[in-house]
């Protein structure tokens, strides 16, 4: 069976698993950690002495484990050993969510002449 557009297969302690981080995974992200995901989304974090939120880490592969149908207390002790193991995943779950996006804010609207 195929994998839904936007799944990731990641390789972890010798078992594949799917994840998939949706509009709604990220609408619950931002319910917990506010509309920028603690400056992930913007990388508003990514300064001199600047820290990633590592909890908002954690909980964007918990989310996409669940999408795929793993319990969320599950989950969640998995999402903590695969971000531990592999810091990258969360950059290849938002690349498989939103493959046409670049790096960088979107340009501002402009006003429509007429």
């Amino acid at each position: 069976m195929a994998d839904i557009t936007g799944t990731l297969r990641h390789e972890h302690d010798g078992k594949s698993y799917a994840l998939r981080l949706t509009l709604g995974g990220i609408g619950k992200l931002q319910g917990k950690h506010g509309d920028d995901l603690a400056g992930l989304l913007t990388g508003k974090f990514d300064g001199p002495g600047q820290i990633p939120p590592f909890s908002v880490m954690v909980d964007i592969v918990a989310v996409s484990l669940e999408k795929c149908g793993m319990a969320a207390d599950e989950a969640a002790d998995l999402a903590d050993d695969m971000l531990t193991a592999d810091q990258g995943i969360v950059a290849r779950i938002m690349q498989a969510a939103f493959p046409q996006a670049k790096p960088g804010n979107a340009p501002a609207p402009t006003k429509a002449k007429g």
